[in-house]
């Protein structure tokens, strides 16, 4: 498979062309990603300090590494009185599980842990990959994660509850994969609150080409996870108007060697011994995206994360092939337990 001399990004990825340098647009086009700084983030923080107030902010963490750095950083470095919370997901991963109790423990904080009632994380995404092995399609890859896009209004009701006016999330901003705006006819260059709206009309425009996804016992959930996707998500900035939702790696600049060294000597934090990656492994609906993704495209989100990581210097475009040889690799066997919990037994998942 060809790949673009400068990152990693192989012929199949959408929309790409290269160069007579064998360059993709995707480098050609890149912009390192601009961080707002430190001194902002203190600004917001020192802010938010309230003596009287049990809770200075809530930070949202999945036992996967970037949140628990988050975590850690907001309690020890910013001394802030963090309330953490967590969505009980049930495709977390064990490791996760034990990773949110050691760093719980280790920094002695406090702890809301909540869940969706009647298993509607489970029956939407059993609809929703039903619906796209019936017509298997790359834009439609993100439709397996919309459990996880209706935990927001429970964010903010704790946030409310607890009246706390400040949510710290711990996703990098080298996550956001480029290939998925592509094949929604997103700009590259296109803003985080543009990229919503734009991923809405893309999504939309892709679930009428299968109907299949419009459930009418599960429009309302369906519905729900797009008005509150994520914190920039129309949902929750009208829901959360006076409380500050900010991105921890949009202030302080993501390394990956000093979040890994620290959490696990700081926390106790670990990855699974059966995985290569320490990305992504909290939820193993990971697994299923690397599936689809790799059904229909031949890569998985791994080979932009690595490219973004070569753009940005934080690696080599040869530590980055070595890793997705060892990294790029499907685990049928927590496929097939997934969709054995799902009641979807009858696909022939190849070896």
């Amino acid at each position: 498979m060809r790949r673009c001399s400068t990152c990693v990004m192989p012929e199949s990825t959408p929309g790409i062309v290269f160069d007579h340098n064998g360059v993709c647009n995707y480098c050609a086009t890149y912009q390192k990603f601009d961080y707002k700084g430190e001194q902002k983030l203190l600004k917001i923080l020192n802010a938010h300090r309230n003596k009287n107030n049990r809770y200075d902010c809530i930070v949202n963490i999945s036992g996967g590494r970037d949140s628990a750095y988050t975590l850690l950083m907001l309690v020890k470095e910013y001394q802030m009185k963090v309330l953490a919370v967590n969505y009980e997901n049930p495709f977390t991963d064990i490791q996760a599980k034990i990773n949110i109790q050691n760093m719980v423990k280790a920094l002695k904080i406090d702890i809301v842990q909540f869940e969706l009632k009647n298993r509607i994380h489970e029956r939407c995404l059993r609809n929703n990959l039903l619906a796209w092995f019936r017509h298997p399609s790359a834009a439609m890859v993100p439709v397996v994660c919309i459990g996880c896009k209706i935990i927001w209004p429970d964010i903010i009701r704790i946030a409310r509850k607890y009246n706390i006016h400040c949510i710290v999330n711990g996703g990098n901003p080298f996550e956001y994969t480029s290939f998925k705006k592509e094949l929604l006819s997103v700009p590259r260059d296109a803003s985080l609150k543009s990229t919503y709206r734009k991923n809405i009309r893309g999504l939309l425009r892709e679930a009428l080409k299968n109907i299949s996804y419009l459930n009418p016992i599960l429009l309302p959930a369906t519905l729900k996870g797009y008005l509150f996707e994520n914190q920039y998500a129309i949902g929750s900035r009208l829901l959360a108007a006076n409380i500050d939702r900010i991105d921890f790696f949009h202030y302080i600049p993501w390394n990956e060697d000093e979040i890994l060294s620290r959490i696990r000597s700081e926390l106790n934090w670990d990855s699974p011994s059966n995985l290569n990656s320490t990305w992504r492994f909290d939820c193993q609906i990971s697994h299923l995206k690397d599936f689809m993704y790799m059904k229909t495209l031949g890569i998985t989100e791994r080979d932009d994360f690595y490219s973004k990581m070569i753009r940005e210097g934080l690696i080599t475009r040869e530590h980055a092939l070595s890793r997705l040889k060892n990294e790029n690799k499907l685990h049928l066997d927590i496929i097939e337990e997934i969709l054995s919990r799902l009641g979807i037994e009858k696909l022939h998942l190849p070896t």
